[in-house]
């Protein structure tokens, strides 16, 4: 008994230890504020986003707010980043407690859901909708202890229409930070590899503990990470990072130049990989503060007869005269792409040029 005692306290201290303040070493704690730990838990899925929205408003407003929030991104397939499900107000008691909520109506309206929202917004922000017309507001963790609240609301319906025309892509870029930082939270509940790692390295990046080194290539610039299950398993997917810098006098990284480096990659690394071009995505793209490029889309490897999905970013470091190249991949048969490709982001995002 005394033994089973120890061993319940020990683990009860291994869970009370989550959320971890600044101090503790060896954690990376960029998003340990994310989380109200003095809040109930909320319910239901990152990806689920509950819409509350009047019968009339709902029908004049669906196909702009479901084309801005249920984006499709093409990668081995469409895969969506949120899946709306319109709410009753008459449901807010129990659906109060879910991750993500988002409210739409208008102080004119008569209907319950503008209604509820007049009721519960305080003076100042209804004195903001009076003057301004409409706005969006922004409430995080207020009954739960990881909660987005979305309030778009309008001094009359014909306002409501404008303003989420001009709010839609906001609402889209506020779910979508809120969900990749509630991934990065979770992969970084765990120790990362130490900075004197990457000491001989132009650059550091905070790798949870839990990858492994995948390829370490000094003569060709090139350093690979990967988590994998210690036994096969398609449920689990394998998660690859991957960093590749090339010294480059002046700024030359252009799309074809990471799409060139993609191939590269793929032949030189990771056993022969193929792309198809014709599936491939290339846009301008913001990545660890730098301005550059992003080229996402399916890999393939005939050999192996595998393949998966891919994100790679490019960019120039003026300071050091290097150029960049750093690469997501996952390979995950059973499930989703667009999720692990999400997370990955987040974590190659701590990239940091010395």
């Amino acid at each position: 008994m005394k033994y089973a005692f120890l061993t319940m306290l020990a683990l009860l201290l291994a869970l009370s230890s989550c959320g971890r303040g600044d101090g503790d070493k060896g954690f990376y704690t960029k998003f340990n504020d994310l989380i109200d730990h003095s809040k109930p838990i909320a319910f239901g899925e990152d990806e689920d986003i509950y819409v509350f929205c009047g019968t009339q408003n709902w029908a004049r407003l669906e196909t702009l707010i479901r084309s801005s929030v249920e984006r499709e991104v093409a990668l081995v397939y469409n895969e969506k980043y949120f899946f709306i499900t319109p709410a009753d107000i008459k449901e807010i008691d129990q659906l109060s407690k879910y991750k993500n909520l988002l409210f739409i109506g208008s102080f004119e309206a008569g209907d319950p859901v503008s209604n509820h929202i007049r009721q519960s917004l305080s003076p100042d922000l209804i004195d903001r909708v009076q003057t301004s017309g409409g706005d969006l507001f922004i409430t995080k963790n207020r009954f739960t202890r990881d909660q987005l609240i979305l309030h778009l609301v309008a001094k009359d319906d014909g306002r409501l229409v404008d303003l989420a025309n001009i709010q839609a892509n906001k609402i889209f870029d506020t779910l979508l930070d809120r969900y990749r930082k509630r991934l990065a939270y979770h992969a970084y509940q765990i120790k990362v590899i130490t900075e004197d790692f990457f000491q001989p390295y132009p650059f550091s990046l905070k790798i949870p503990e839990n990858y492994s080194l995948y390829s370490n290539d000094p003569k060709n610039n090139f350093l690979s990470f990967i988590y994998r299950a210690r036994l096969q398993n398609r449920e689990i997917p394998d998660k690859y990072i991957s960093v590749h810098w090339v010294e480059m006098e002046t700024d030359k990284v252009d799309e074809a130049w990471l799409l060139q480096k993609r191939i590269e990659i793929g032949e030189r690394h990771f056993d022969g990989d193929v792309l198809d071009p014709t599936k491939l995505r290339t846009e301008k793209f913001n990545f660890a503060g730098f301005e550059g490029f992003r080229l996402s889309g399916p890999w393939e490897n005939r050999k192996h007869m595998i393949g998966g999905a891919f994100q790679s970013y490019a960019f120039w470091h003026p300071q050091s005269r290097k150029a960049y190249f750093v690469d997501n991949s996952v390979y995950f048969p059973a499930g989703n792409k667009l999720p692990i490709l999400a997370e990955l982001f987040m974590v190659s995002s701590s990239l940091k040029i010395k």
